[in-house]
């Protein structure tokens, strides 16, 4: 009998082998990259749902000095009311951001700085020497007045005799807000004092009247003789505004006439600018925004404007940066708590836990 002889995988076989080895080899990777974006979605998913906690705040500063709020002894608020929109307070999540303010000194150059300055506003000859660290000119064209900066951080006052003189008071019409802006910002500019946190702020005008020898708000645009421009540093994270001990007035103030050109158009000027170091800053935790209320309803904030009524109904809270005018450590947050007739109280936001009591 014939013996059937094995010759081994035959053409057909390992075609049909290599058409499953395809066929399954495709499956497979159709499996797993369906498989991978399905557990990619569903770990995005997870975490969306259940986000890690953020690391703690750094709390790099250690210990933080009380804010210096100015001393008042305004009596005027006798009582608090609540009515946001709402009836609840803002909040503004579980921590902020505080800078380090560089303390100034006197240097060697100091004496020779402040003369600069004074030259670029034509006081020419020596000053009036008032202590260690205030010089003071004067000059009488195109009007009487007075210049006297502290030599140590070159904060300045520069006031003239523009309320006593009527002839200042024509028809020509006051610079709007955008002109009036530019000629203070080329007043700090041409002697190196505009900050660079300052010089793309866009400033806050309100139209004045003069009358009797004061200034109040113009009813209108048309009626005005100055226009009032208050400048602040740039808001944190353009989100947080400076507030002042004196509320919306800024760290430069200035008043402007329609009289003059340049510089003498400027007839009053305050420089309260102390400069911020954003390349040292840590966060620290927020108190809470009930208890700031709280706080301030028990009479242990500061009131920076009193408004119009006994009792201030507040409408609004907001975190916001107090910018004094004094020289301070740090740049720190506040819950400003706003209200009719333009009531503005501030209560420190940082929870007390991270700052010195009164007696450390």
């Amino acid at each position: 009998m014939a013996q059937t002889v094995e010759t081994g995988p035959t053409l057909t076989h390992v075609t049909h082998l290599g058409r499953q080895t395809v066929k399954f080899g495709l499956i497979t990777l159709v499996v797993l990259i369906v498989g991978r974006m399905v557990l990619t979605a569903a770990v995005n998913y997870y975490r969306a749902v259940n986000p890690p906690p953020p690391p703690p705040p750094t709390v790099g500063f250690g210990l933080l000095p009380r804010i210096e709020f100015p001393t008042t002894t305004s009596d005027q608020v006798t009582s608090y009311r609540l009515e946001t929109a709402n009836g609840r307070l803002a909040t503004f999540g579980d921590r902020a951001k505080v800078f380090f303010m560089p303390k100034p000194t006197l240097g060697l150059l100091t004496d020779e700085k402040v003369k600069k300055i004074a030259a670029k506003y034509d006081f020419v000859f020596a000053p009036e020497v008032l202590d260690t660290r205030t010089y003071r000119w004067k000059r009488s064209q195109p009007l009487e007045t007075t210049f006297q900066i502290d030599a140590v951080n070159f904060n300045f006052t520069f006031q003239t005799d523009f309320l006593s003189r009527s002839d200042l008071l024509v028809e020509n019409k006051v610079p709007q807000n955008a002109d009036a802006v530019t000629r203070v910002k080329a007043m700090l500019s041409a002697a190196e004092l505009l900050p660079l946190d300052m010089a793309t702020a866009a400033g806050e005008a309100v139209y004045l009247k003069a009358l009797g020898g004061e200034l109040q708000p113009a009813a209108a645009y048309s009626d005005a003789d100055y226009v009032q421009i208050d400048l602040n540093r740039t808001p944190v994270d353009d989100a947080y505004r400076m507030f002042s001990p004196e509320g919306y007035k800024g760290s430069v103030q200035a008043i402007v006439s329609a009289l003059f050109s340049g510089n003498d158009s400027i007839v009053r000027l305050e420089y309260n600018y102390h400069p911020v170091d954003k390349t040292e800053v840590h966060t620290y935790p927020l108190r809470t925004t009930d208890s700031a209320w709280k706080l301030l309803q028990a009479g242990e904030g500061y009131i920076a404007t009193p408004g119009d009524s006994a009792t201030a109904v507040v409408r609004e809270v907001v975190l916001g940066y107090f910018d004094s005018f004094k020289e301070q450590p740090y740049l720190q947050p506040i819950y400003v708590f706003i209200g009719d007739g333009g009531f503005l109280g501030y209560v420190p936001a940082l929870d007390p836990k991270y700052v010195q009591t009164a007696t450390e």
